[in-house]
């Protein structure tokens, strides 16, 4: 009887936890890319991949302040160069857009920043996704192009 308690009062005190984030399914990601953004399937794997090691697919992620002061935000943690209002090298969102549990504004920002300057942009791709067979983070999802 005292164990049952001790796991049922455990799993309570999940509940009461406050969620910081809508953590996204990888396939979910792969279908904004493909059906909203117009990316191939095998080039959605590269931001599956990104997304699972940038912030574990968390929509709400904020990332630790860097040496240069640049704060970093979202799926993709992009960084606040990118996303401060009138920044000059605006990729199209504002840095709150990119913490929003709808993904298609940090996708499109991450997109945008891709064709600036490929993924070599994120340190979490390269250290991560790089010189690796990334379909296997998308080879279970059922995404047909529309």
């Amino acid at each position: 009887m005292l164990k049952s308690s001790v796991v049922l009062l455990a799993l309570s005190s999940l509940f009461l936890e406050p969620v910081a984030g809508v953590v996204v399914n990888p396939c979910a990601v792969a279908d904004v890319f493909v059906n909203k953004l117009n990316v191939k399937k095998p080039n959605a794997a590269n931001w599956v991949c990104l997304a699972k090691y940038a912030s574990g697919f968390n929509t709400q992620a904020l990332g630790s302040t860097d040496k240069k002061g640049n704060d970093y935000f979202g799926m993709f943690q992009i960084n606040d160069d990118y996303c401060k209002k009138g920044s000059k090298k605006s990729c199209g969102a504002s840095c709150t857009d990119l913490v929003s549990d709808n993904i298609l504004p940090s996708a499109t920002c991450a997109l945008n920043i891709f064709q600036k300057e490929g993924f070599a942009y994120w340190p979490a791709w390269k250290n991560n996704c790089k010189d690796i067979d990334v379909s296997r983070f998308i080879d279970r999802c059922d995404i047909k192009p529309k």
